[in-house]
Order: structure tokens, then sequence, then C-alpha cells
């Protein structure tokens, strides 16, 4: 399931149409910011990152959503571009302004949200909102003096987008005697990932688990829980780190022992993922650490279809 936007193209006109406008649509300040806001999106859907940085102030800059890292100088912000549109499946660009603001004749003050929609009938779409201001030089052309994303307000699938797009797929992993399959998904709403377990081992049954992650928007922070075929069950929250993910996971067993682990979990390139599990206890009883190397599988050849197949049935 995909929420798709359909903005780019409308940007001028969501600028014009703001209440706060209406009256002062014929003006040159707000024809260039338009034109201003148009060249912007046009650059970032054509992976322009040179049109982009031109958009800039000589000393313009970018503040990222965390606000921990500034990018300064038309030089700067073009390499900032160059990294993004080098990367796989870049996404479209929209844009809704919310108001424009002209403090001086010469400075404008623009909130809005920028929507990335990725390609993909399953991909998510992120929005971000943001703050703008922008000066216009004395050839008459608006540049963006500083830009700085305030808050991610992406609905519940935006924000398992960038967990979702590593982790769907097929996945195994072998050790010490035990194999373990897992499959990540959409579920049909399109706003929870979905996931099937399968352990076997050589000297008992095999067990199947089913795994739901999804968004908590109380706490803001992505939760997953897990349902075994013996009766037991599992929560715990991800929190993000520099190489992954961190999930604090309690439970109770089928016999209602509890659980608790502390795990983390990092993607190693595209097909792989490292998983270790520590602090692991069932009835108060501390168990060994456990590290996996869970590899993704190749998908299913498809089936070969034979030459006679092809051939029209004798009359």
């Amino acid at each position: 399931m995909k929420t798709t936007i359909h903005l780019s193209a409308g940007l001028a006109l969501a600028i014009l149409s703001h209440p706060c406008l209406l009256a002062e649509e014929t003006s040159p300040e707000i024809a260039g910011l338009q034109q201003a806001a148009s060249d912007f999106i046009t650059a970032y859907n054509s992976k322009d990152a040179a049109a982009i940085a031109a958009l800039f102030l000589e000393n313009g800059e970018i503040t990222n959503l965390s606000g921990d890292s500034t990018t300064t100088g038309r030089a700067d912000i073009k390499a900032h571009y160059e990294e993004i549109f080098s990367g796989k499946d870049v996404p479209e660009a929209a844009v809704e302004v919310a108001s424009v603001r002209l403090v001086t004749p010469d400075l404008a003050i623009e909130d809005g949200t920028f929507h990335l929609d990725p390609p993909g009938e399953d991909s998510s779409v992120r929005s971000v909102t943001y703050t703008a201001v922008l000066q216009k030089e004395k050839g008459g052309s608006w540049k963006i003096a500083s830009t700085r994303d305030l808050k991610d307000v992406s609905d519940t699938s935006g924000q398992l987008a960038d967990l979702a797009a590593s982790l769907k797929g097929d996945w195994t992993c072998q050790k010490s005697g035990m194999r373990m399959d897992f499959a990540f998904g959409w579920d049909d709403t399109g706003k929870f990932l979905i996931g099937e377990m399968l352990t076997t081992t050589d000297d008992a049954e095999p067990q199947t688990a089913t795994i739901r992650i999804g968004w908590d928007g109380a706490r803001k922070t992505i939760t997953w829980w897990t349902f075994d075929s013996g009766g037991g069950f599992s929560k715990g929250d991800w929190t993000p780190d520099d190489t992954g993910w961190i999930i604090r996971t309690e439970g109770s067993s089928a016999n209602g022992e509890a659980t608790s682990a502390n795990q983390h979990l990092a993607f190693d390139g595209k097909d792989t993922i490292l998983w270790n599990s520590k602090d692991r206890l069932v009835d108060g009883e501390k168990l060994p650490n456990v590290e996996m190397r869970v590899v993704r599988q190749a998908p299913e050849p498809e089936p070969e279809v034979s030459a006679a197949a092809d051939e029209p049935a004798a009359q």
C-alpha cells in the first residue's frame, strides 16, 4: 500500500492560494518566491545538486531534523545533495507551503511540509515540517538563506519506512543445530510490518512465531510484539543508535515465566543482519548471550517453461 503525494507540480499554487497572500498575489515579491520554490522542486526531482546549491546564498545553510548538523556554503550544499542523489531509489520531492511572511520587501520566512515519496508501490512517504528564510538579491531573484527541519510528521507507515526498506524480505540463519527462517513485509493496511518465523532443531518440534512491528504515536517509538506457537509473547521498543537498533524486550512464557532480553540489530550491507541478544533472563535465571548472523535468502527461481509449451496444439 502506498500513499502518493501529488504536489510538486502545484507548488506555485500552494504558495499563492494561502489566505495571507491572496491580496498580494500580483506583487513581484510573491512572484519571485513562487519561482524560487518551483525551481527547488524541479532541481530536486531532476537530481541536479548544482542547481539546488545555486538557489542558496553563498553562505546559505541547511540544518537537519535533530539540529546537530548544519551544512554551510554552496560547495558543501552541493556535495550534500550529490550524496543524497547518489543513493538508490531516490524519492520524489513535493512541498506543501503553509505560510509565507514578508518581513520586509527583501526578506521572507516560509513554513511548510517537505514530502519525500520513494519509488515502489509498497514504499511510504516521509514528511517533515520546515522553516526557511529567503532573501531577495539586487537582481530581484530570491535566494535561500537558511532552511531548518522542525518535526517528522510522517504517518504511521512513514515512521517505519527506513526499517521496512531494510527488513522486508526472506531471511535465514543457522547456529548450533538450530535453523531460523524469517519473512517480513507490510500488512494489508500498510501501517504495520508483519513477520513470520520458523525455528527448527534436530531434537524438538518446529516452533512458529508471528511478529508485528508498529509505531507507538503516544510514546514516539517503534514497538514490536511477538507471539510464539507455544503460547508465549513479548513486547519491545526499538531505539536507533549509530550502528543499528537497540531492542529492549520483556514478556512471558506459556508457563507464566517472566522473560527479558537486551538485543541489538545492525545491518551489514543490504543482505546481512548482525543480531545480538544479551542479558537474557527467564524467570530470573540468566541465559547465555546469543550472537546470530542472519542472511537474506535468494529469491526462488522462476519455473522454466519448456519450448513445447509455447508451441500451438496440433489441429
